[in-house]
Parts: structure tokens; sequence; C-alpha cells
């Protein structure tokens, strides 16, 4: 496998990104502001339409990760975050860069995707290991709490993307890894 620094840079900024943006937000309205914004969310759907799927699950994976072993986010929701956003970064590096889909097609596909997978991950923690969740892990809450942060990725992930790609040239999809 050819290692491409530049992604790698990228990479890593992203996943510094993933861990301090929760943390500002935190900081400014409080613990329950990041499940109504969800920052930790943005740095991994750009990254992933930027740099491609491979790359885009590890700024999901470990920006999870190393946040959860800072502090941020806590159990048991970082285990299912975890999942949720492995699977943006899979899925909207694999249809925004790879496949050179529409960015909001791809944008939106991820983001449906991330949230089936996180309710997966919720129903199998409840059913088969028989983690008891609070009433705000149930499936509206997951959704509805969200869907400010939801509207900014729609707004905001396209322009960021577009404009990271013209500033940085960043090609849509190489042969490198």
């Amino acid at each position: 496998m050819k290692v491409n620094t530049k992604k790698m840079v990228f990479a890593a900024l992203f996943v510094a990104l993933g861990i301090v943006l929760p943390r500002i937000f935190h900081m400014l309205g409080g613990a329950a502001i990041g499940s109504i914004f969800l920052p930790m969310h943005l740095p991994v759907l750009v990254g992933a339409m930027l740099i491609g799927p491979f790359y885009g699950m590890i700024i999901g994976t470990a920006s999870v990760l190393v946040g959860f072993f800072l502090g941020m986010p806590a159990f048991p929701m970082a285990g299912f975050m975890f999942f949720e956003l492995a699977t943006y970064g899979l899925v909207a590096g694999y249809l925004g860069y790879t496949k050179k889909m529409n960015i909001y097609v791809a944008l939106i596909s991820a983001m449906l995707a991330g949230r089936v997978v996180s309710l997966a991950t919720m129903l199998i923690a409840i059913h088969w290991i028989g983690l008891s969740l609070p009433p705000v892990f149930g499936t509206v809450a997951i959704f509805s709490a969200g869907i400010p942060g939801m509207i900014i990725q729609i707004v905001s992930v396209p322009v960021l993307v577009i404009a990271l790609r013209r500033v940085f040239d960043v090609e849509q999809a190489t042969q490198a890894v």
C-alpha cells in the first residue's frame, strides 16, 4: 500500500479537530450541547469526503477513542459513536470521494447510515448484552436531539469540502491510500 503523506497530515488534523471541537462546544454550552450540535461529526464527514473512506474511518474511530481516553465522549455513548463515526467516514468517503457522487447525496447517505448503525449498536447493547440505557438513548431522542447538528452538517460540510479541495488542491480520488 502506497502511503500518502498529505492525506496522513490531513487525517491527523481532522482527528485533532474531532477531539477539540466537542470540548469547545461543551465549554460554551454545557455537556448536553454535544448531542445537539454534533461537533465531532463535522471533521469526520469533511475529512472523509476530502481524503477518502480509509482515512475517514480512521478519523471517526480515532476521534472517538482518543476523545474517550481524554474524557469525552463518556461511556456508553463512546461505544455507539465509535461505530457511528466509523460508518460516517466509510460511507462519506466512499460515496463522496471514491465514487464522486453528488456531495449532498453522499453526505445524507452517510448521515443516515451512521444513525442506523448507532441505533443497531444500541439495540445490540440492550438486547444481547443486557446493557441498561436511560430513555434519552431511545430511537426518537437519538434522532431528534441532533436535528440542529444535522442541519449544520447539511449546510456546512459541502461548503467546507469544496473550499478545502480548492485551497489545498486535493484531488477527489487517486490510487494512493
